[in-house]
């Protein structure tokens, strides 16, 4: 395990709130918390998925209705021209389940548990949805071309069949990195020194064209939670270095997430002033090339004064 953060330590950081003073975020990226009392809470909520459709949102929740470190999987879904009372999924279940992720076509949602019966730690299983009735299945687990001994976080799927997720328990860097699993193959591949480091690499989103790829990065241990977001662009086939991008108003922003009905909505979790939890999930404009931008999905911002003293610690 590489001496890598474990999914408890990463509940407990949530779970208390532990969030520095900044010394990253930009005044132009401090939002409202989205759907505040229905989807940001008083518990920590992370990593928003939304379905291709649109009709269902799924989000993870530590701290909801449950203990201040159960890590559970909550949705919503289209009820007319309202939505429906959010609630835990019904594969949900006192294990972890956290960091959901439709499929392209929404037939199957992507999520990591420690449920029993995995290769040990944190692994990616998959269940199959009904698109219409909002019905799932019953999880399975991915299976050993994804799954090891150590953790798997937060997967994401690609539209040829692939899987971008990150792990501690494939070697590589770090911590976790991120990998990514090809249809076939007999183990995953590490993205490479442009996207990981000797820390902590996992949260990937990849835009719907598959070109952008943002993802969490930094240190996470017992005694420090220092996270920001970077983003890399697919440039023939390989990955560009990786920059950081200045989306967030603490030290510690983790789980973005493209909005597959409008590739200029980027979401992420971090703790704001004004908030209402632990972690909120906020929505920001991140213009791209079809939206008059030449800098392309997202431009590489710096801290400003202003944006430091908006945010706070809360614990």
């Amino acid at each position: 395990m590489h001496g890598s953060v474990s999914a408890g330590v990463f509940a407990a950081w949530l779970a208390l709130g532990a969030l520095v003073l900044p010394s990253h975020a930009s005044d132009a990226a401090i939002s409202a918390p989205f759907e505040p009392g229905v989807i940001s809470t008083a518990a920590a909520e992370v990593r928003l998925a939304i379905s291709p459709d649109g009709r269902q949102m799924l989000w993870g929740s530590i701290g909801r209705d449950a203990p201040a470190e159960q890590q559970d999987i909550w949705e919503r879904h289209r009820v007319g021209d309202g939505w429906s009372t959010p609630a835990r999924v019904s594969f949900d279940t006192e294990a972890v389940e956290f960091d959901p992720a439709f499929s392209k076509d929404g037939k199957k949602v992507y999520f990591h548990s420690d449920r029993a019966g995995g290769f040990d730690g944190t692994d990616i299983y998959v269940v199959t949805r009904d698109p219409t009735s909002f019905a799932f299945g019953t999880p399975a687990n991915a299976g050993p071309a994804i799954n090891s001994k150590g953790d798997e976080w937060a997967p994401t799927p690609t539209r040829d069949g692939g899987l971008l997720f990150s792990s501690n328990g494939w070697g590589g860097r770090g911590k976790h990195d991120l990998f990514i699993a090809r249809p076939g193959a007999a183990r995953p591949t590490n993205l490479g020194p442009s996207i990981n480091t000797a820390d902590e690499d996992f949260d990937a989103a990849l835009s719907p064209e598959e070109a952008t790829l943002v993802f969490a990065s930094g240190v996470m241990t017992d005694d420090k939670a220092a996270t920001r977001l970077y983003v890399s662009r697919n440039e023939h086939g390989a990955w560009s270095p990786r920059q950081a991008i200045g989306l967030g108003c603490s030290d510690f922003v983790i789980g973005p997430s493209f909005d597959p009905t409008d590739d200029s909505m980027l979401a992420y979790s971090a703790n704001c002033a004004g908030g209402r939890g632990r972690m909120d999930i906020h929505r920001e404009h991140v213009p791209g090339p079809s939206h008059g931008s030449a800098a392309g999905p997202l431009a590489v911002h710096y801290p400003s004064p202003g944006a430091r003293l908006a945010c706070r610690r809360r614990c």
